[in-house]
């Protein structure tokens, strides 16, 4: 999976050469290819680190273990052997330039919604701002971070999932929680109690994800739909979008 690849590419880029977690990223970047159906136990001798070590790893990817990451790893071989099978040269273009035009129909619609608006000027009046997501979701915090960090604008963000729920759980009335779920059950995948939006100096929370505007999981979480439907890559296209949207539009204010 894309984003798989994209969280291992971050690690690198942000731990120190000779870390427990840059040598496991950059053994599993390497061997990408080959690693479906490859063993925990093959995993650490590889990398001479402890089956403890490689464990952490993967829940600081999100991941509940070492049988998540496998199963992410097979399922991403499966789904690019059927695409590249499947699909003409031609075909993968017209299905490509389907999945942009449905986000770019779709955008419209995301424009006119008073969350979105809102969204824009929350970021202009925070100072302390958290942009997290879930497994692929997460890279698209880090790309609307370093889109806002072009305007001297800077947003706390991690792929680590205990870093997650522990400034989610800790946060307050100061600060602005931004949070990317395709799916929508972030909280529920995270294992966050609710509870946190109750207290009386509640942060105010953003969820941008795909759905029915009907739908309301809290009445203090703010959603922003970017369509009905959450497709894999177009799912992507229509989030990357929704980010450009939000810092042309701070550049602006």
């Amino acid at each position: 999976m894309y984003w798989l690849r994209i969280a291992l590419f971050s690690i690198i880029d942000r731990e120190e050469a000779g870390s427990n977690n840059y040598i496991i990223a950059k053994y599993l970047l390497e061997n990408y290819n080959s690693l479906s159906g490859v063993s925990l136990t093959k995993i650490s001798k590889s990398c001479n680190l402890s089956k403890a070590a490689v464990s952490r790893f993967c829940k600081e990817l999100g991941l509940m273990d070492y049988i998540d990451l496998q199963m992410l790893i097979r399922t991403g071989s499966q789904k690019e052997r059927v695409t590249g099978s499947n699909m003409s040269e031609e075909e993968q273009k017209a299905d490509y330039y389907r999945m942009v035009q449905t986000a770019y129909e779709d955008l419209k619609s995301v424009m006119a919604q008073k969350e979105t608006e809102d969204l824009i000027h929350d970021l202009k009046n925070y100072e302390h701002i958290y942009a997290f997501g879930h497994l692929q979701a997460s890279h698209i915090a880090y790309i609307l971070g370093n889109s806002l960090a072009m305007y001297n604008k800077f947003l706390y963000t991690t792929q680590s999932w205990p870093e997650q729920v522990e400034k989610i759980e800790q946060a307050t009335s100061e600060e602005l929680i931004i949070i990317f779920s395709a799916s929508g059950d972030y909280f529920k995948r995270m294992d966050i109690n609710l509870r946190f939006l109750k207290k009386e100096n509640a942060p105010k929370v953003y969820l941008v994800t795909f759905g029915n505007q009907e739908e309301k999981e809290s009445e203090n979480i703010h959603k922003i739909f970017l369509g009905e439907k959450n497709v894999d890559l177009q799912a992507n296209v229509a989030m990357n979008m929704f980010v450009n949207y939000v810092a042309y539009r701070y550049r602006k204010l």
